[in-house]
């Protein structure tokens, strides 16, 4: 009787322990989806560390910093990251959070899948005497619309074309003094390929779009504007077919040398590499261990 008594406890502390973790962890996925977190995490953070400089201040064994970052959908910083931790920063501390500030502006976003796909979500970042660290990261990956940062742009951009694009060849029939709009750039029909090219001949002039991925946002619509007012255009952030002349031929000298540059290709196994042959790091696991095993001389 005494057994049996016993047998019925355990079975109902058991059913309330299934219990309770399904109700903690509702959501949780199959070894696969774990698997996949790992890799998620261990990218974000090898990508980090290749931006991530030790402080040249002295930073004691007790100083630590706690920030809390979140990317959006493009892999791009949603927000300054937030210091969780500590209250007050001692001088070691601030040297923390400038390096861990500098590696997410300049390391982020983390792109995977041969370009096409970004790291987001939220994570913690950990700073101290040892290094980088990420903890509750909480991450996925997805497509992203906007490619933010020109390396990885560069390498999405489509070869050269044999031809100028329809728009280089198209009659010019307004004047460089006449203000540009929404409505006369539309009327172009202008390519995502002639967008980008005029993304690329700005940032050679030295005018910042913030990408080149063929869409003009915020950031192309202000280069555009800075390069109207300095070579006495109407600004108004939009071209016409005059405009874009102009712009193709002030820039026609850097562009062809831009665009005779060495190329990045793909390799047979889908990995990117350098012209050298040095294959890129952070786009997919597979072609991170492949250039492990290169940085160790086991492969080529």
């Amino acid at each position: 009787m005494v057994i049996t008594k016993f047998s019925k406890v355990t079975l109902l502390l058991v059913g309330l322990l299934l219990l309770l973790v399904s109700n903690v962890s509702p959501t949780a996925g199959p070894a696969q989806t774990r698997a996949q977190k790992s890799i998620i995490i261990q990218l974000l953070w090898q990508n980090l560390l290749k931006c991530y400089s030790a402080p040249e201040e002295r930073v004691t064994a007790d100083d630590e910093v706690l920030l809390r970052v979140e990317l959006n959908t493009h892999g791009d910083l949603a927000n300054l990251p937030d210091l969780m931790a500590p209250p007050k920063l001692s001088a070691g501390e601030r040297a923390l959070l400038r390096e861990g500030t500098i590696a997410l502006i300049n390391c982020t976003p983390v792109i995977s899948g041969g370009g096409e796909k970004s790291i987001y979500g939220r994570f913690e970042m950990v700073l101290n005497r040892d290094g980088l660290s990420l903890a509750n990261v909480d991450a996925a990956v997805g497509r992203a619309e906007v490619m933010p940062t020109l390396d990885s742009l560069e390498i999405e951009e489509p070869e050269p074309e044999t031809e100028e694009p329809s728009v280089g060849t198209t009659s010019i029939n307004t004047p460089t003094g006449v203000l540009a709009t929404l409505e006369s750039e539309t009327a172009l029909g202008l390519t995502r390929s002639e967008r980008q090219e005029i993304q690329r001949r700005l940032v050679l002039l030295d005018y910042n779009t913030r990408g080149v991925d063929g869409v003009f946002g915020k950031g192309s619509r202000a280069a555009i504007g800075e390069w109207q007012g300095s070579n006495g255009i109407p600004v108004s952030g939009y071209l016409d077919l005059n405009q874009i002349a102009k712009l193709r031929e002030m820039s026609q000298e850097a562009y062809l040398a831009w665009d005779s540059r060495p190329k990045r290709y793909t390799d047979k196994n889908g990995c990117l590499r350098e012209p050298n042959g040095t294959i890129i790091q952070g786009r997919s696991f597979n072609c991170d261990l492949a250039a492990a095993s290169q940085s160790l001389g086991l492969s080529r």
